[in-house]
């Protein structure tokens, strides 16, 4: 480029050119950083808090951030050699909300007849054949459609999506009795990776992850409890959803959660893997499976123990220094064994490795429980709850090493243990005391 001397010789049409050009890319700049502004708008809309209510769970570190500290490795019938031995007591307690997604961590909360309040209520279910049928539909021409429960054990990226509880809350400014967040008794939010965009949002989301190195996520929300009036007006219905031997009459929430469901469902399908139709089913409270095998009948406790979406019994407890032991085991190199990869519902500590294995009775503060038979362990705790990677081996092949100790199913191994609350309505939080009032012989019953 040429420039012309000014009077004391400096170069004043260079300066001038490159103040147009600054202020031509400046000017330039303008529309883009609105778009920006504006995508990033879009996703706080997405992203606002459900009016009048409050984010159920932990406002501060997890209590499991410390789980492989050393003072939790407390291997059975070893000297501690000087380490002090906490007392037992609840460490972390846990929900999960939408059945194999992520869970919620709390301080505190309710015991109902079918386990921790908020626990499983949902689930995802893939179609096995394409065409609708009603529940006066003929047997044999309903099976051959089917929705079935689906978990990590077969789509381990499952663990990517993420869950929140919203619950009322009059203190909140925005609290309103006629709002439909309360009058649904809250709001279950699920997010998930978006993928990605084409088009002009595309342009502008790639440009987002170029400047913060991360994909937002994709957010959706749905009534907590759904009135008959937002059932209708939503188009839910109930059907048949396969889990395990059980079908029972759910609450189908399929292509009808919100304007943009279809997008939302075959989004999960791309972001899971699954190539059949999805839909999420909520369980009703009066369609809930009744527990047998192994648990306490109604003779017992006054009623027939229940579970929404749980594999098998209302509540799984887990001793962290059992875990602490099975991670000890694991081949040298090999990954840190967290607590989270058997999504339990409580977590305790001071207690030796595998003393739970003979409770048949406790007292968690002020309230008792029966354990009613070890947990039997699948293939699911081999995924990251993290990152949703399933490790080819671990930690089920150091687990079936030692741990089929249980003669009711000598091929698998077993860790944690199957609960049933003593009475209708409890409360448990973290810190709470465990104390042991029966120990005795277990066998496990198959499904």
């Amino acid at each position: 480029m040429s420039f012309i001397l000014g009077p004391v010789g400096k170069p004043t049409h260079f300066e001038l050119s490159i103040s147009k050009s600054s202020f031509l890319f400046n000017l330039a700049l303008v529309p883009v950083i609105v778009l920006v502004i504006g995508y990033l708008f879009r996703g706080h809309r997405q992203d606002e808090h459900p009016k009048g209510c409050t984010k159920l769970g932990l406002q501060m570190q997890s209590h499991l951030a410390d789980e492989h500290h050393q003072q939790y490795h407390m291997p059975a019938k070893v000297p501690m050699n000087g380490i002090i031995k906490p007392a037992p007591k609840v460490k972390s307690l846990w929900v999960y909300p939408v059945k194999s997604c992520r869970g919620i961590e709390l301080e505190k909360g309710s015991v109902t007849s079918t386990g921790m309040e908020y626990d499983r209520l949902f689930c995802f279910a893939q179609l096995k054949s394409p065409f609708p049928v009603s529940l006066d539909t003929p047997s044999a021409e309903k099976s051959k459609h089917q929705w079935e429960f689906v978990t990590q054990r077969r789509f381990s990226s499952m663990a990517l999506i993420k869950t929140e509880i919203w619950i009322p809350d009059p203190a909140s400014p925005t609290y309103s009795p006629e709002s439909t967040e309360v009058q649904s008794g809250g709001v279950l939010v699920i997010k998930y990776p978006s993928m990605v965009e084409t088009g002009f949002w595309g342009t502008l989301s790639e440009l987002w992850v170029s400047i913060v190195g991360k994909r937002p996520d994709k957010v959706v929300r749905l009534p907590l409890n759904p009135t008959t009036r937002q059932i209708n007006e939503h188009g839910y219905f109930l059907e048949e959803m396969k889990i395990w031997k059980d079908t029972p009459v759910c609450l189908n929430m399929g292509t009808t959660i919100a304007p943009n469901s279809k997008l939302f469902l075959e989004e999960l399908q791309a972001v899971i893997g699954c190539t059949n139709p999805l839909a999420l089913f909520r369980i009703t409270p009066e369609r809930s499976r009744e527990v047998y095998r192994c648990a306490p009948r109604k003779e017992v406790l006054g009623w027939q123990p229940r579970v929404a979406f749980g594999d098998a019994y209302p509540l799984h407890i887990m001793n962290l220094a059992s875990v602490r032991d099975v991670g000890s085991k694991l081949r040298a190199g090999s990954f840190k064994l967290s607590t989270r990869r058997f999504r339990p519902n409580i977590i305790f500590t001071g207690f030796e490795a595998y003393a739970e294995d003979v409770w048949k009775r406790i007292k968690i503060g002020g309230y008792e429980y029966y354990v009613s038979c070890r947990t039997v362990r699948c293939l699911l705790p081999n995924v990251d709850p993290t990152t949703g990677e399933k490790h080819p081996s671990e930690p089920n092949r150091t687990l079936k090493s030692f741990r089929c100790v249980d003669e009711g199913d000598i091929k698998n191994a077993c860790l944690g243990m199957s609960m049933v609350s003593a009475t209708p309505e409890s409360e448990i939080q973290v810190g709470d005391v465990i104390e042991v009032l029966e120990t005795g012989e277990h066998y496990y019953i198959k499904q």
